[in-house]
């Protein structure tokens, strides 16, 4: 017998509630306050720009490989260019995407989707069930840069992580249009059939399928690089088409006349410019040369309080710090007095009154934010309520955990704290420098540009990091963080890896978001593998003028915009 689902309505992993909290805007991105003497004479008038909209980015860009990307900012862009099997709209509700409804078997294992018969690619042809196979089977092959985006298909589609390890094997001379896939859990009964088979239930399969190394691609598309992403002729699936792209400088969009729901598209062009400095990206908004800044600091979003132009995104983005205790990690590390010395040493209300207050930047107490779901409501909420947290601030037991471990003013502990320039990351660190040093620790800075900052990261070449990440789930967060999810795992705890395991086959949702929370203990209550900063929410400014601006998940979206 089969459970079948004809809608979606799963609430997503926002209670509007960042990397989320009250917001300057209403959530479908129109303020309400009036607008300063300044919004009027410095930011440009519409009539120059009808017919598009200019987005100022922080970063340049570097992927638009769906199977490898793992960037906020090539995101931003991606979530125009595809569609996908589900998607957010602006409430953040999960909704049928490419699909029309779809069943689930009664053990769920079985997962059958129906596609919609009027989905097309940007080139006319057909959107069809054999197009996932194949983005999905490509992503299983494409070698180890996709090790993290497939982490997900190889725990839970029947056979995919023996195909992997046979793709791993034979290198870039495997061929998935070829390579037998029978025993893969991927199929396509006809064009517009696809059928997944698991090998544990997944509670969260809608949550997966909205985008990602999940995002169906044409059958032509190259395997085993991503280069090809890159150019003006991809060919889409989405709302959006690429016309222009310099990694540098702007990547150019334009409406897609054979998008399924084009109808409802009602921006005809959107500009992604490059700025990656946060004064010159307020000067260019002040001008009227762009008309979104999406990275603004601190001291900017303050002076913006209360008026129109002042969007707080709030997503589901948590800003912590991490710290390496794999194999490349420091000596230190690996001493979980030290750990938590360096946690108790961090006053986070401090730390948050310098980059722009709680309304902006909520202080959490452990890894996850607020906005995801919990067995009675929200996950972080849940939790908080419980109480029992060991992290408080306490410089002077932070000092006695430092001298347990053999670290005084004769032999003071020596970090390196690495981070990106960007955003109010310059000023989180100035702060954290001066609270260790309070307790005898010496901190020196390894600092480097946004754009190269994730991949020092996912090769573990750093001591103690910050990580500001967006997320969709609790089981899905927990995953980020074991030693199989990692391209180099900074993250070596075996029991921790054992107890996302255990979540990840629970099919009952309520009790595996129950073991959520203590595997969230663990890793950071227990362990201190993370350091709890707050949430991370990004304050943007916004031309008045420009009406239904939206975030979907942790993406911005602008297809829906007008002047």
């Amino acid at each position: 017998m089969k459970r079948k689902v004809m809608t979606l309505a799963m609430t997503s992993a926002i209670a509007m509630s960042m990397a989320g909290c009250s917001s300057g805007s209403q959530p479908s991105g129109q303020a309400s306050a009036a607008p300063s003497e300044a919004s009027a004479s410095e930011t440009a008038s519409t009539s120059d720009h009808a017919d598009k909209v200019t987005v100022a980015v922080f970063s340049q860009f570097t992927n638009f490989d769906p199977a490898t990307n793992g960037e906020l900012v090539n995101g931003y862009v991606l979530h125009h260019l595809y569609a996908n099997m589900f998607s957010r709209d602006g409430e953040g509700i999960i909704q049928n995407d490419l699909c029309t409804d779809y069943d689930i078997s009664e053990d769920g294992l079985t997962h059958t989707f129906t596609l919609r018969d009027d989905a097309v690619w940007s080139d006319g042809t057909p959107v069809t069930a054999n197009d996932f196979v194949y983005a999905y089977l490509r992503a299983l092959s494409y070698g180890t840069d996709a090790a993290s985006q497939i982490y997900n298909m190889t725990t839970f589609i029947e056979g995919a992580e023996e195909y992997n390890l046979r793709a791993l094997e034979a290198g870039d001379a495997f061929d998935c249009t070829v390579e037998d896939h029978s025993d893969v859990g991927i199929e396509a009964p006809d064009d517009h059939t696809l059928v997944l088979t698991l090998k544990m239930p997944c509670t969260y399969m809608t949550t997966l399928m909205t985008s990602g190394a999940w995002t169906p691609l044409p059958q032509t598309t190259p395997q085993h690089t991503g280069s090809w992403a890159m150019g003006t002729d991809i060919v889409t699936s989405g709302a959006y088409t690429m016309t222009e792209m310099n990694p540098n400088d702007k990547c150019v969009i334009v409406k897609s006349d054979s998008f399924y729901n084009a109808d409802q598209i009602t921006m005809p062009e959107i500009v992604w410019q490059v700025v990656p400095d946060m004064e010159a990206e307020h000067l260019a908004f002040q001008a009227g040369d762009i008309d979104v800044a999406t990275s603004i600091s601190s001291d900017t979003a303050v002076s913006y309080k209360g008026m129109d132009e002042l969007w707080v995104a709030e997503l589901p983005q948590t800003y912590c710090l991490i710290i390496n205790t794999g194999e490349k990690g420091p000596e230190w590390a690996k001493d979980v007095r030290v750990r938590k010395a360096l946690a108790k040493a961090i006053d986070q209300s401090a730390i948050v009154d310098v980059i722009g207050g709680e309304e902006f930047y909520p202080v959490l107490k452990s890894y996850m934010p607020i906005g995801l779901e919990g067995v009675n409501g929200d996950f972080r909420k849940e939790r908080d309520e419980q109480g029992g947290y060991d992290l408080e601030y306490n410089p002077d037991e932070a000092m006695d955990l430092l001298a347990q471990a053999g670290y005084d003013e004769s032999n003071p502990l020596k970090i390196e704290y690495y981070y990106s320039t960007n955003s109010i990351h310059n000023d989180v660190a100035t702060c954290l420098q001066q609270m260790w040093s309070a307790v005898g620790v010496e901190t020196t800075f390894k600092a480097v540009e946004s754009g190269v900052y994730y991949e020092g990261w996912y090769n573990g070449e750093y001591e103690i990091a910050r990580y500001g990440v967006a997320l969709t789930h609790p089981v899905l967060a927990l995953n980020t963080f074991t030693t199989e999810y990692q391209r180099v795992a900074t993250v070596a705890d075996e029991d921790y890896d054992n107890l996302v395991k255990a979540i990840a086959a629970e099919p009952d949702p309520d009790t595996a978001i129950q073991m959520a929370h203590e595997a969230e203990d663990l890793l950071v209550d227990e362990r201190v593998h993370l350091i709890p900063m707050f949430q991370f929410t990004l304050p943007m400014l916004v031309n008045p003028a420009l009406k239904k601006y939206e975030a979907h998940g942790s993406y911005v979206y602008f297809g829906h915009s007008s002047w």
